[in-house]
């Protein structure tokens, strides 16, 4: 959590977190978009020999945040694991003691495309509250984004990211924030997720996760990615 970006939203102070999550200070609740805990296993489980230790990665990552900032909730945003398990006993042993040392965190998921699949959460996690929904305050929560007049929605799904040009052609694809006048998109927290580019709009505000900060992009450039 080296660069953090404070960013006041409907008279509320959000932090955008170089971890890719945000933390709504008024409310000490940590939002969290897309983990997709245990894909690497259900891709190792199909035959695909992808690399091992994402979801200890992911949980270690959001443990940090945990520690720092001492949320007094836990939001996910939807697709909190990325499908059902063959196997759940490993998956079970990182959870289950993670779940043990944030036992008084009351653990908050909108229900995604992926947790609708995979059915019920894993009991392990102990989630307190599922809904497709959640409004709070002046925000209404979603995992993907909605349209609603009398809240600002914050959601996830895309995965958001921009594709920026350097000098001598240097091309990189980051993740981002975007806040735009109705509603704003976290980006993915899995390690293991990809990334969806995005076209922001003018009136849209753009952060990127970079070099473990958290930048807004400057207008001029988003005019360049707007082209």
């Amino acid at each position: 959590m080296d660069k953090t970006f404070e960013h006041a939203c409907r008279d509320q102070r959000l932090r955008l977190l170089p971890e890719r999550a945000l933390f709504w200070q008024e409310r000490k609740m940590l939002v969290v978009a897309d983990p997709h805990f245990g894909k690497a296993q259900i891709f190792r489980e199909r035959g695909i020999p992808v690399p091992r230790g994402t979801t200890a990665d992911d949980l270690a990552r959001l443990s940090r945040l945990m520690d720092v900032l001492q949320p007094r909730r836990l939001l996910f945003l939807g697709d909190l694991t990325h499908g059902p398990l063959e196997d759940t006993a490993a998956y079970d042993r990182q959870i289950k003691p993670w779940r043990r040392r944030y036992r008084d965190i009351e653990i908050l998921l909108v229900s995604g495309n992926h947790d609708r699949r995979s059915g019920m959460p894993p009991a392990a996690f102990r989630v307190d509250r599922i809904a497709t929904t959640m409004d709070e305050g002046p925000f209404i929560f979603s995992h993907q984004p909605l349209r609603s007049h009398a809240r600002y929605g914050l959601a996830g799904h895309l995965h958001p990211a921009v594709a920026m040009t350097g000098r001598g052609g240097l091309k990189a694809t980051l993740p981002c924030f975007c806040f735009g006048p109705q509603g704003a998109l976290l980006p993915a927290f899995g390690g293991f997720t990809g990334n969806h580019v995005i076209r922001p709009r003018p009136a849209d505000r753009v952060f990127i996760v970079a070099d473990n900060a958290v930048l807004e992009l400057p207008a001029t450039a988003q005019d360049g990615l707007n082209r």
